[in-house]
């Protein structure tokens, strides 16, 4: 569930999402089946309240629009994978634990169970930077107000069930000073 005044979208268990409108709370502004074919991990609306964006477990993430007239700017995409041969059947795929929109530029990041964070333009649809895995999954992240610090905690998602949490699992909260190329849109070509 994520709000950004006035949208409040929830994921539901049965992979629907229910988009209300806050200048009428009571009633459900819309319902829409998830574009992803797997359970939904996060929702995050667009800091303009347009949008908002889904990850999954099986490591896509969905952008859609709340307005119908702009349904054809929806899209999706695939991350938070490592390939683990020369076969492209053998891929090891990770949720994508969290979204999150920079407060000025409107680009995201995603955050996997991978440990891997990467920063998107959704507008051009291409990967601007990935950190360094962080030695353990990113379970949530948060830019500041300005989008100059870029907060994210490492830690146990549960991804595996009980039997994936071991003693020697990394707990932290790590901050990153963010760079204009790393978060910024580029220009088209």
């Amino acid at each position: 569930m994520d709000v950004a005044y006035p949208l409040l979208v929830v994921g539901t268990a049965d992979r629907q999402v229910l988009v209300y409108d806050l200048n009428n709370p009571t009633a459900v502004f819309r319902t829409i089946a998830s574009p992803l074919k797997w359970q939904t991990r996060v929702v995050s609306c667009f800091p303009t309240g347009k949008g908002f964006g889904m990850g999954s477990i099986e490591g896509r993430v969905a952008m859609q629009y709340v307005d119908e007239k702009e349904a054809s700017n929806n899209f999706s995409f695939r991350c938070h994978r490592q390939d683990q041969g020369l076969s492209k059947n053998n891929t090891h795929i990770f949720p994508v634990n969290d979204i999150s929109f920079h407060p000025v530029y409107g680009t995201f990041s995603t955050a996997g169970g991978d440990g891997v964070i990467s920063f998107w333009d959704g507008d051009s649809k291409t990967r601007l930077k990935s950190l360094d895995a962080a030695g353990g999954p990113i379970s949530c992240t948060a830019f500041n107000k300005n989008g100059s610090l870029f907060a994210y905690a490492v830690s146990y998602e549960w991804s595996k069930g009980h039997t994936g949490m071991t003693a020697n699992h990394p707990n932290k909260i790590m901050l990153h000073q963010t760079k204009d190329e790393e978060v910024k849109r580029r220009p088209r070509k």
